[in-house]
């Protein structure tokens, strides 16, 4: 998402594009409150002890459309995990240069 709520990519299969949401669309409210990126955050997080869903209203052009978000794992952060299996190309990288 980019800072005003517009959605620049779905992750076929995940609980946003399961819930009707896809690229091109633009964020205006989370659980009929004006959109705000804490507030996303507030409402994901509640959610893990939740079993309501998070209630997104979108705009698709001049249509607009609530999502119910049926999501309960809190938030998510991408991280690197080593493989060991393969060369560990970062490392020769972040080696410092000798002369």
């Amino acid at each position: 998402m980019k800072e005003d709520g517009a959605i620049l990519d779905v992750i076929p299969g995940l609980p946003a594009e399961r819930a009707g949401i896809g690229p091109g669309m633009k964020l205006l409210a989370v659980n009929n409150r004006r959109w705000k990126p804490e507030l996303l955050r507030t409402a994901i997080k509640d959610a893990k002890s939740d079993t309501a869903s998070v209630e997104l209203l979108v705009e698709n052009g001049d249509v607009f459309k609530i999502c119910r978000l049926e999501y309960h794992g809190g938030e998510r952060y991408p991280h690197l995990e080593r493989n060991g299996t393969k060369r560990d190309w970062l490392t020769e990288i972040a080696k410092p240069r000798s002369k």
